[in-house]
C-alpha cells in the first residue's frame, strides 16, 4: 500500500512528476488515469490498495476512468483504491468530460471531496456513475447542471454514500417509458446527504430505490411529481431520521411499498411534509415490519388504507414518543426556503429505544425527529459576575 500525489493546477500535455508530495504527478487532462498508469509502471498496486491524493486544481476527464490500468481484474474489498482531496472539506472540481465516470464493473473505488459535473450516460441508457461492489462516495457533490443523463448513481452491493450533495437534477427520458433513478442502491448505507430533485425532463417512475440499505439522517427536497411514489424500498431496508419535504402542486406518496417487496422494512423517526401519503403500500401483507415515531404535516394522510395497525405492520405503540402523528403546523423552520432545522414540534419528540424491546433488537434512535439535530438551550437565569 502506498500514497501518491497529483496536482490538477499545473499544465502538462503529456504528464510529468514522480508522484511524491514534493513532486506530484501533473497532467492537463486525464490526470487520475495518468496516475493509474504510473503506479502500475512502478511498484504496482499494493496488495492492500493505494491512495491518490489530489492537492489542488481541477480534474478533467476526456474518457471514462479505467482502473484496470492500475490493477488488473475488477478490484476487491481487500484491495480498495482511494482517490481523495487533500482536505475533503475543500471540494475539488472534477469535469467528467461529457461521458460516464468509470468503466463497469470495477469494484472498491472510494472517492472523497469532489464536485462531479459534466457527466452523462453516453447514450447507453445506463447511469453516469454505474458501479458495483465496495464503492464509497464521501463528502462529494453531484451537480447535474451541464448535461442531461438517464439516471445518476447506481451502486450494487456493500457501498456507502455519506455526506454528499445532489443538486441540479438533469435526468431525461431516454426511452419511451421512464427516466432512471437518481439513486439506486442495495446492501449499504446512505447517510447524512442532501438530496434535491427538481428535474422536469421526463416522467420518473421512482426517484430513489434500494434494498437492504440503511437510509439515515438525509434531507430529501423535491419539487416534481412522481407517478407511483418518490422512493421505493425493496427488502430489508430501514429509513431512520430522514426529512422528506415536497413542494409540488399535485401530491404523491413518499415511501411506496409495492406488492412484490414485502420483507421487513423499518421506517422510524422520519418527518414528512407535503405528500399524499407518507407511507403507502399496495398489499395487506407484512410489507413493513416496524413503522413508528414518524411525524408529518400537510400530508393528505400519514398512511395508505392498506397500512392498518396490527394487520400489515406493527406501529403506534402505546407511548407518546413512538406514536406516528400528523402535526397541526410545520415541524421545520422554513422548508420552502430550504431551512430544514426542526421546530419544537420535532425536538425531543422522537424516541431512543435503548432498553426497550422492539423488532430486530434495540434500535437506539436519536430523539429528534427528522434529519437535522435541534439544539435546546438551557434557560438563562442571570449573569454571574
Amino acid at each position: 500500500m502506498a500514497t501518491y500525489y497529483v496536482d490538477g493546477s499545473i499544465t502538462s500535455a503529456s504528464g510529468s512528476g514522480s508522484g511524491t508530495l514534493g513532486d506530484p504527478w501533473v497532467k492537463t487532462d486525464d490526470l487520475i488515469q495518468y496516475a493509474f498508469v504510473q503506479i502500475a509502471a512502478g511498484a504496482g498496486a499494493g496488495s492492500a490498495g493505494d491512495t491518490i491524493v489530489v492537492l489542488d486544481g481541477t480534474l478533467t476527464n476526456t474518457a471514462r476512468l479505467d482502473p484496470t490500468a492500475w490493477s488488473a481484474g475488477s478490484g476487491s474489498n481487500t484491495q480498495p483504491l482511494w482517490i481523495k482531496a487533500v482536505d475533503p472539506q475543500v471540494i475539488i472540481d472534477w469535469d467528467c468530460g461529457g461521458t460516464e465516470f468509470i468503466v463497469y464493473p470495477y469494484n472498491a473505488v472510494k472517492l472523497a471531496g469532489f464536485r462531479f459535473y459534466n457527466f452523462t450516460d453516453g447514450g447507453t441508457g445506463y447511469y453516469p456513475f454505474r458501479m458495483y461492489r465496495y464503492n464509497s462516495f464521501i463528502n462529494c457533490v453531484f451537480d447535474g447542471y451541464a448535461m442531461q443523463h438517464h439516471g445518476l448513481l447506481s451502486l450494487s452491493i456493500y457501498s456507502a454514500v455519506i455526506g454528499c450533495k445532489f443538486i441540479n437534477d438533469n435526468r431525461y427520458n431516454n426511452t419511451a417509458s421512464q427516466i432512471g433513478y437518481a439513486v439506486q442502491m442495495s446492501t449499504g448505507v446512505f447517510k447524512g446527504n442532501y438530496f434535491e430533485t427538481t428535474t422536469t425532463a421526463g416522467s420518473p417512475y421512482y426517484n430513489f430505490a434500494h434494498g437492504g440499505v440503511h437510509v439515515v439522517d438525509n434531507v430529501f427536497y423535491n419539487t416534481i411529481y412522481y407517478n407511483n411514489g418518490y422512493c421505493v424500498p425493496t427488502q430489508g431496508s430501514r429509513f431512520s431520521n430522514n426529512t422528506f419535504y415536497a413542494d409540488t402542486v399535485t401530491k404523491m406518496p413518499c415511501i411506496y411499498n409495492p406488492t412484490s417487496y414485502e420483507n421487513g422494512n423499518i421506517i422510524d423517526n422520519n418527518y414528512f411534509e407535503g405528500w399524499s401519503e407518507a407511507v403507502r403500500t399496495s398489499t395487506n401483507r407484512m410489507c413493513l415490519e416496524w413503522v413508528t415515531g414518524n411525524k408529518g404535516y400537510d400530508n393528505t394522510t400519514m398512511f395508505g388504507s392498506n397500512l392498518v395497525e396490527h394487520n400489515t405492520t406493527l406501529y403506534d405503540v402505546n407511548d407518546a414518543y413512538f406514536e406516528n402523528e400528523m402535526l397541526s403546523e410545520s415541524g421545520l423552520i422554513d422548508p420552502a426556503n430550504k431551512d430544514f432545522r426542526p421546530t419544537s414540534n420535532l425536538i425531543a419528540r422522537g424516541f431512543n429505544t435503548l432498553g426497550n424491546v422492539v423488532p430486530n433488537g434495540s434500535l437506539n434512535v436519536k430523539p429528534v425527529v427528522g434529519a437535522v439535530n435541534g439544539e435546546v438551550s438551557p434557560k438563562r437565569i442571570r449573569d454571574i459576575y
